[in-house]
């Protein structure tokens, strides 16, 4: 499995720190190489970088927010609760 991207990671050690765990990595082909999924919803809000987006997906079915790494590459997902 793929390291994740330098601004993800970023964003993963500043959610574990504020009590955010993650609840599951995998892929998601064809594009994604790298999903990781936390288990409750972002506890803060990240700074903005040029290869990641910001989106609230809000899908039961799928996740609350995510936030994107070049167009798909790696996500990194937030729960409901």
């Amino acid at each position: 499995m793929s390291q994740l991207a330098p601004p993800l990671q970023a964003i993963l050690d500043a959610e574990l720190a504020a009590g955010n765990s993650i609840s599951d990595i995998s892929n998601w082909p064809p594009k994604c190489e790298l999903l990781l999924s936390l288990r409750y919803k972002f506890k803060q809000a990240h700074l903005p970088d040029a290869n990641v987006s910001y989106r609230i997906i809000d899908d039961i079915h799928y996740w609350y927010a995510e936030y994107d790494f070049n167009d798909g590459q790696q996500i990194v997902t937030c729960g409901f609760a």
